[in-house]
């Protein structure tokens, strides 16, 4: 992943030079058009019409990034095919499931936001509050909902009572145990099982095209899906070129341990697809979602910015009270300057859905101050 991310960026900025005329000052290009520089300068209609075609090839680049998965989602009058990412094969799914079966908070709510509702849902209060936030109430309590489990990672779902509900489709995710716990009953019982591994704005496009269209809703592609990533494809092309790319730890509290988001976590996908560097792993991939640091760890990194990923209940104030004693605390360079940014749980922590172009503004915005996004 951070090779692609790389691959991806360094492209973006060569074609963006490219787009500039080459360039040290895009945001003057008026003022160096009566320079003496030649080469720099466009004479004719035709040199013009090139700079063009290449702002376009910049944008292009950006949108065949983010919508990869989404293309590689085929839909037909009955069926929508895709890859599954439980089994890895090609699935085709016939559109219109009559009882369906999401277990999941946050792609319950994916379903509902492309068109969809479900009979058969997770209750417990982590779901309610995303169903709360995303949704706007509480669906445990709608007419025709059943509660299966209340919990979304399948250690203790009781796979007879999910089953014997003979539901037409069920959707779960690969990163809990709830496709390995319901994948073999289901398949026995001739039920389709949706496993999807959801961590990123492609993944947000790609299972929005399948669930909408399986909702038979294709419009609310170009109405909510296609804007989102139209919006985040804006922010992302004007992240800045700067001589020195800001730097970030994404810190993250559980059970009063410090730990920080690696380049693979959610968070840490959006920092580098930002142009910003995380301290805690910049040349790695692969590593586990968070890791575990100290202090002092954090004080030989050195980051111009500490980010606070809210969870649970914990917040910046949280943070802040842990360590208000703690002298390596305050020696920390971004703590003197005033670089620590809270980042909310509904758009970092929990899948962000149509509102992760808020998530990468947010972002940005603490990282490129001078910027207006």
């Amino acid at each position: 992943m951070k090779k692609l991310l790389a691959l991806f960026l360094a492209l973006l900025l060569s074609l963006s030079l490219m787009a500039c005329g080459g360039q040290q000052d895009p945001q003057n290009d008026s003022d160096n058009s009566s320079g003496t520089n030649d080469s720099a300068q466009t004479s004719d209609n035709g040199d013009e019409k090139q700079t063009s075609d290449t702002a376009d090839e910049v944008d292009n680049t950006v949108v065949e990034y983010y919508m990869s998965k989404a293309n590689d989602v085929e839909v037909t009058d009955t069926h929508v095919t895709f890859t599954d990412d439980g089994s890895g094969e090609r699935l085709s799914i016939a559109k219109n499931p009559q009882k369906v079966a999401v277990l999941f908070g946050s792609m319950t709510s994916l379903w509902y936001e492309a068109g969809g509702t479900v009979q058969l849902a997770v209750g417990g209060a982590s779901a309610i509050t995303t169903y709360e936030e995303q949704i706007g109430h509480d669906i445990t309590q709608d007419e025709g909902v059943k509660v299966v489990t209340e919990s979304s990672s399948g250690t203790n779902w009781d796979v007879e009572t999910i089953i014997a509900e003979k539901p037409d489709l069920i959707v779960c995710s690969t990163g809990m145990k709830g496709y390995s716990t319901i994948s073999g009953p289901a398949a026995a019982a001739n039920i389709p099982v949706i496993g999807i591994n959801y961590d990123s704005v492609q993944d947000y496009l790609k299972w929005f095209k399948v669930f909408c269209n399986l909702n038979d809703k294709p419009e609310l592609w170009d109405e909510i899906a296609e804007a989102t990533a139209n919006d985040i494809i804006s922010i992302v092309s004007k992240v800045p070129d700067v001589e020195k790319a800001p730097t970030a730890i994404i810190f993250v509290l559980s059970s009063d341990v410090l730990k920080a988001y690696t380049v693979d976590s959610q968070p840490g996908v959006m920092l580098t697809e930002l142009g910003g560097v995380n301290v805690v792993d910049p040349d790695s991939e692969g590593t586990s979602a968070s890791v575990e640091i100290s202090l002092e760890d954090v004080y030989a990194l050195d980051p111009d910015i500490i980010f606070l990923s809210e969870f649970g209940d914990t917040n910046l104030d949280t943070l802040k009270e842990m360590h208000k004693d703690n002298p390596v605390w305050d020696s920390l360079r971004a703590v003197q300057e005033g670089r620590l940014y809270n980042l909310e749980k509904s758009l970092f922590h929990n899948k962000a859905n149509k509102l992760y172009n808020e998530a990468y503004r947010t972002m940005a915005k603490y990282l490129y101050p001078d910027v207006e996004f």
